[in-house]
This record gives C-alpha cells, structure tokens and sequence, in this order.
C-alpha cells in the first residue's frame, strides 16, 4: 500500500492483526461515528430526541459531500434524519447541524469516552474547508493560537456563510494539522461504544451503508455497520460487525500520504483489504 498505513483486525477481545495501531492519523469523514456517539449519548440522557427538529440556515451550509446543502433556507430536518444522512451519504451539512445543536464540546467529550485525544476545539466541516483551503491568514492565526484562541476563531467562522470553492479543495491539510485525528484502537473503540448503546436507531443508522458490494456472504456477518472517510491525501474506512453467533468483529484501515491522486487510487485496493479482512475475521478459528 502507498503512503502510511494504520491497521486494526480483531474479533471479540482479540486482535487478530495491528499496525501502528495507536498511532493517530487524519480520519477523515470517520469523524463522524464520533459525532454520531455524542448524539446517542444526548438521546440517552433525554436532552435530545431522535425527532426534534433541526433548522438549515445559510450559515449551516457546507461543501458536499451530502445534499442538503442544496436545500431552500428553512428546511427542517429531525435529528434521526440528520444522523442518518451523515452516515449513510456523509452528509458535511447535516453533520454540521448535528453539531451545532450537540455544542462542540460534546462531541469532544464523546471522543474522550473512548480514548481519544486531541482535536479540541473540534472542527464542524465548515471549519475544516475554511482551515484547509480558505484564507490562508485565518490557517496562520488557526495555527500560532492556543485553544481558547481557537475557539474563538471557529465561532467566527461558524457565523458566516461558507466562502470556500470545492474546486480548491485539491492538496492535502491533513499534515498542516488540519482534519480530525484518531488511532485505530479508538476508532475500533468508537464501533463497540455505538453496538453497546443498545439504540436500535443507531444500530440501523450505522448499518445503512455497509460499504462493500453485496458479495459477501451475509450469514457469515448478519450485521454490519460502516464509516468511511476521505480527504486530499486521506482515505480511511471503518467496519463493525456481528456474527451469527453475537461475536463483534472490527476492521479499521486508515491511510494516508502526500500525493493525493496515489492515495486515491488505492480506494479499490483498501476496500478489497477491508471485505477480505471481515470474511476471515468472522469465520471460526479453525476455518481460517
């Protein structure tokens, strides 16, 4: 494989494969299982509900990927449908609300429930094209400031509409420190702790888009969720799964590199590695 890879296997408590696997690296839109963590939590807690309505704004809109950032100033949303839009399509917009209402500082401390570190404040996706291919006297402010100078910064960002053309959005930000950064071992953290709330709205949310073709054998993982994420220079992907038998298998591969056409054409080959890494993961032992 091109570029740094990051790997992460396992079955139930074993790890069956690592490398660098707690090592941090950029997730790109696998951010989001973060996102959708705090939301569950929030839920949990009775100060959201899966069905309150969230509001666009033109300040809301970001880059796609997604859709509803094409749609009219006004339209509502519930927070089921955002969640679900941010995972099954990677909605950047939807995600975006989902935050806003959350409070950043949520979503942080979600990151932190499972081992994360780092990423304070942390970035809405409007943050990050503004960061990353926007005004680059706001990226050297962003980058000589503490966090509570950073803070500050993004609320000013968080106030205006978008001003980022998506055709800049061509070299990496990733190793300028703009992006979201996890391990392996937390994004295969992230998986279990979402499983383990025991909502079945984020057990379907999460398994909408299984991220692999329909070949492989569905009696070998009768569920399996998925997030996948990309960036210039960023390609990260990211399984949980349940075998017949109730026993969790997790697949994480996070890759990335300083030439973004070479990472990109890897996207065929990471997938590949992925499907095959959960069909050998699922069977027992013996079938191996």
């Amino acid at each position: 494989m091109p570029g740094e890879l990051g790997v992460l296997i396992s079955r139930g408590d074993d790890e069956l494969i690592e490398r660098r696997a707690d090592d941090a690296a950029p997730l790109g839109s696998v951010f989001k299982l973060f996102v959708l963590l705090a939301t569950a939590e929030a839920v949990r807690s009775s100060e959201l509900t899966w069905d309150e309505t969230l509001v666009l704004t033109d300040a809301d809109r970001s880059l796609p990927s997604g859709r509803l950032q094409d749609q009219p100033t006004g339209t509502d949303v519930s927070v089921r449908d955002a969640a679900q839009e941010m995972i099954a399509i990677s909605d950047n917009t939807a995600t975006d609300l989902l935050i806003r209402r959350l409070g950043r500082e949520r979503v942080e401390t979600a990151f932190a429930s499972v081992g994360g570190e780092g990423n304070a404040p942390w970035l809405t996706t409007k943050d990050f094209f503004t960061l990353g291919w926007g005004d680059s006297a706001l990226s050297t402010q962003w980058h000589d400031a503490d966090e509570v100078e950073r803070r500050r910064l993004l609320d000013g960002i968080d106030a205006a509409p978008l001003s980022v053309d998506a055709a800049t959005v061509t070299h990496p930000a990733w190793n300028n420190g703009v992006d979201w950064f996890a391990t392996p071992a937390t994004v295969a953290a992230v998986h279990r702790a979402l499983l383990d709330t025991g909502d079945e709205t984020v057990r379907a949310i999460l398994s909408k888009n299984r991220g692999i073709g329909a070949d492989l054998d569905r009696t070998l993982l009768p569920y399996l969720g998925f997030k996948g994420g990309s960036a210039p220079g960023v390609l990260a992907a990211s399984w949980s799964g349940e075998t017949a038998e109730g026993e969790r298998v997790t697949v994480v591969i996070q890759l990335r590199g300083d030439d973004p056409a070479v990472i990109t054409a890897a996207q065929r080959e990471v997938f590949g590695l992925g499907a095959d890494a959960l069909r050998l993961a699922a069977r027992d032992p013996g079938q191996r």
